[in-house]
């Protein structure tokens, strides 16, 4: 009966809705689940070892951040040395003062966070 084609035209009406009706009654049961007792301890074995964790603090962002507000100065200065009129030099002058105080005000607020 299992490996037979249905075939409905052979089928009475009867018989199609009880067949329907067991199709629907398999398909909404809920399969049994059952985890074995030690599938956690296995998968734990399986999982890799961890790595130690570093205490070493790196400061590579707040090595930049001195390095930016170094160049930022810098820049800055050259660019006030060139006292003129035009208007691309104050732009630049104050682009260069907006960073050099984001950058001071960043590294400040950063470095009183981490205490």
């Amino acid at each position: 009966m299992h490996d037979e084609p249905l075939d409905q035209e052979t089928l009475s009406p009867n018989e199609v809705r009880q067949l329907d009706e067991r199709v629907v009654r398999t398909l909404e049961a809920a399969p049994a689940i059952e985890v074995p007792a030690d599938f956690a301890a296995r998968v734990a074995s399986r999982l890799p070892a961890r790595r130690p964790v570093s205490l070493t603090p790196t400061h590579y962002g707040e090595r930049a951040t001195w390095v930016a507000i170094v160049i930022a100065m810098a820049a800055l200065l050259a660019v006030a040395l060139h006292t003129t009129t035009h208007a691309v030099f104050d732009v630049v002058q104050a682009l260069l003062l907006t960073e050099f105080i984001a950058l001071a005000v960043w590294l400040s607020l950063r470095r009183r966070s981490v205490r």
